[in-house]
């Protein structure tokens, strides 16, 4: 699988939402049940399901819909905020700093659990400031999607 970075740098194609519909209801159930315990979120299983943030409103994760980062990449055409020339960004720090806690959270799981529901999340500046500085040359991913990035 081709490796999907968002707009503010969290790892989609290692999210459990991004990978929601793809490992079926049994996988949507788990991740309900382990947010639920980490983070306190309430989701439905079945709203366990994201196209990342280049997908459409409809196939986003619904706490993503109104990310101003997320809609600023999308109406500029770029891949991520990698692309862009804006050094100091109110879309991206508010973006970014909602995963800003996370690390001290996955502290407290076992590797497994970290692995499955906190990875994507952690060291989202470093992976975006890492693709600023490459060029954030997109390629396409199988499914035709352009924020993808070289391995």
């Amino acid at each position: 699988m081709a490796t999907v970075m968002s707009a503010c740098g969290v790892l989609c194609s290692e999210c459990p939402a991004y990978l929601g519909k793809a490992r079926g209801a049994a996988h949507q159930k788990r991740t309900a049940a382990a947010w639920r315990r980490i983070y306190g979120l309430s989701e439905k299983s079945e709203n366990i399901s994201c196209g990342g943030c280049q997908g459409s409103d409809a196939e986003v994760f619904h706490t993503s819909r109104n990310c101003t980062a997320r809609r600023c990449c999308r109406s500029r055409g770029f891949t991520s905020c990698a692309e862009c020339d804006v050094q100091r960004c109110p879309d991206l720090k508010r973006a970014q700093s909602v995963w800003d806690e996370v690390p001290d959270v996955a502290r407290t799981l076992s590797e497994a659990h970290f692995i499955a529901y906190a990875r994507p999340y952690c060291g989202h500046r470093r992976r975006l400031a890492a693709a600023r500085r490459r060029g954030a040359c997109p390629t396409v991913d199988p499914k035709g999607r352009r924020n993808v990035l070289k391995s």
